[in-house]
């Protein structure tokens, strides 16, 4: 898991951080266009590369945990989507708690006061720490909200493809790791896509939520979504979906690529 954070935070960091400022309330280029794309990436180090060790953890443990103590109707292969649907919900929920804090730091480095060169991550730190614990974890809710969606179809997307993938069973058979782990970037590319784009326009709520700094402006979701809808429309729900897309299906591509590998490694040690 930590081998695949490395491999999708750290490469697709300038895509996310367009993203960011495409979705921000004032614009892609008031909240600093192209410049310093790398901004935020010392909040991601810190902190959500950790937080995709740990979510890996969770998922596989909660998925075999599935797998052998559910009862036995539910073991048949038929409800595998099912118990991967499960395992990847518990796994979001929890690895929001190191992963929030993350999003919020790097996020307001990306978008936040562009004007003066951006924020650095001590002065990130001081800003949020004004609210004390408790503004490291703004738009937790909206975080949480995007997550679960998204790896409710993810996962079990990713798992299915996989399954079914052409080369699937000749690599099994075989034990074939560098097919197997391009299997994995395989599905985990398509899956990623059309998780990304499907929950866009949570993704841009969970954003502007995020970057309002004042405790007292900051809205719930279903508010959010609600303002965002009257101001731009439909149109505005799915504000920066293509390079979402394409981040989520790369990340998916390298995360899931990485962490089929690594895992079919650790295996065979």
């Amino acid at each position: 898991g930590l081998l695949a954070g490395v491999a999708v935070d750290v490469p697709l960091h300038p895509l996310d951080t367009v993203k960011t400022r495409m979705q921000a309330t004032e614009g892609f280029d008031a909240a600093g266009g192209l410049r310093r794309l790398w901004s935020g990436l010392s909040a991601v180090l810190i902190v959500s590369v950790p937080g995709s060790a740990f979510f890996f953890v969770v998922y596989e443990c909660a998925r075999h945990f599935l797998e052998r103590r559910v009862p036995r109707v539910l073991q048949d292969e038929r409800y595998a989507i099912g118990r991967d649907a499960v395992a990847a919900s518990l796994a979001d929920v929890s690895a929001c708690v190191v992963r929030v804090p993350c999003e919020v730091l790097k996020q307001r480095m990306q978008a936040i006061c562009p004007e003066v060169g951006g924020l650095t991550f001590r002065q990130t730190v001081a800003r949020v720490s004004q609210e004390g614990v408790m503004g490291f974890f703004a738009g937790f809710g909206a975080t949480a909200m995007r997550e679960v969606p998204f790896a409710l179809i993810q996962m079990p997307l990713f798992e299915e493809l996989k399954h079914r993938h052409p080369w699937a069973e000749r690599a099994r058979e075989c034990g074939d790791t560098g097919q197997l782990g391009l299997i994995g970037m395989q599905a985990g590319c398509l899956a990623g896509s059309f998780a990304g784009v499907a929950t866009t326009p949570l993704d841009v709520a969970k954003t502007r939520i995020i970057l309002t700094e004042r405790p007292a402006d900051r809205p719930g979701l279903l508010q959010m979504m609600g303002e965002i809808q009257r101001e731009s429309g439909v149109r505005g729900l799915f504000r920066g979906f293509v390079p979402r897309a394409v981040h989520c299906g790369l990340g998916g591509a390298l995360w899931l690529g990485a962490f089929e590998w690594s895992k079919l490694l650790l295996w065979t040690v």
